[in-house]
């Protein structure tokens, strides 16, 4: 296993020689597909932190995520800290769970990478979408940036983005998935002024698009509103007061949701497997907005709770299915 520290000194090096890799790497369609999701009359969405620092069991790790997908029929998937380059001997990680499902289940999934930081060709860090419906377009927005990276004392600034991914969904129309991950070792305020610029992009992209039907908010948000005394708790109602629903708060008090950081829970997504501490959290989402009811909504891959699910990463997954949009269904 690849040392915790050493990722940071390479990270260290990518923002003093390069500060950040701001495209976006657009994948080949792959002809992906889901003429069955009208008659399902539902989307089943995945987000995961895959663990960038993480390799040397990255490829078990990826099957198991595959597994899941495969059993579940998950339609889109959210993925972080998605890595490439020599460092970490893979030319993009999201590529390989692409291949492991195509090779391994015989499941055709679209996709697109979106790099934040890193040396090309040596180490690289970026979100990414693997889509099993036809995939329109992608624009991404770069994050304020936020010096959360400290070492020798000094800090460092780390670039995020959040990418929105346009869905054609067969008898339903458009629908818009934006995938993010949100500063960790920042300040509340700094989170905040990302995630302000977040909620404009969505405002913006949706206004270009004005036959989208629905969308969907998702990722690691780094967003506990129980730390501190609730001090982030802002940061989550102004998500709620854009219009979207948190699919693990729907039919529950957000007080039966992982708020014991010493006692984890069924809800928690950090603080529940063996490659991170035992601080019990929330930081993982999907919000959606537009569409009809939710339908089932859980946390995958917490071993903490339930000793047979296996650990993929330093996160858990959240795997949501949302009733597609009420108006699209009716029409087909």
């Amino acid at each position: 296993m690849i040392s915790r520290i050493f990722p940071k000194i390479v990270l260290l090096a990518s923002c003093l020689s390069l500060a950040s890799l701001a495209g976006c790497m657009m994948t080949p369609d792959n002809e992906a597909s889901c003429p069955d999701i009208g008659d399902s009359g539902q989307l089943n969405v995945l987000t995961i932190n895959l663990l960038f620092s993480e390799i040397e069991t990255r490829d078990e790790r990826l099957a198991s995520i595959a597994q899941f997908i495969a059993d579940n029929r998950v339609d889109f998937v959210m993925l972080q800290e998605v890595v490439g380059g020599q460092l970490v001997r893979t030319e993009n990680s999201a590529l390989d769970l692409q291949d492991a499902l195509a090779d391994d289940h015989g499941l055709t999934f679209d996709s697109r990478t979106a790099f934040e930081t890193g040396i090309p060709g040596l180490l690289t860090v970026a979100n990414a979408v693997l889509s099993r419906c036809d995939i329109l377009d992608q624009r991404v927005q770069r994050l304020p940036k936020t010096s959360e990276l400290e070492i020798g004392g000094q800090t460092f600034p780390l670039f995020r983005n959040v990418t929105m991914t346009r869905l054609d969904l067969p008898d339903v129309g458009n629908v818009s998935v934006y995938n993010t991950h949100l500063c960790a070792r920042c300040t509340v305020a700094e989170r905040a002024e990302q995630l302000n610029v977040l909620l404009d992009f969505v405002d913006e992209s949706e206004a270009m698009t004005p036959s989208g039907v629905a969308s969907v908010l998702g990722g690691d948000l780094n967003i506990d509103i129980f730390r501190d005394g609730g001090e982030a708790r802002p940061l989550y109602d102004g998500i709620i007061g854009a219009g979207f629903t948190d699919t693990a708060a729907d039919g529950r008090t957000l007080e039966e949701l992982c708020e014991n950081r010493r006692a984890a829970d069924e809800h928690c997504t950090v603080g529940v497997s063996d490659l991170n501490g035992p601080n019990a959290r929330r930081i993982d989402y999907i919000f959606a907005r537009g569409f009809g009811e939710v339908l089932a909504n859980r946390v995958a891959f917490n071993p903490l709770i339930d000793s047979e699910q296996p650990t993929v990463s330093d996160h858990a997954g959240v795997f949501s299915s949302i009733a597609l949009p009420a108006i699209a269904v009716a029409g087909n």
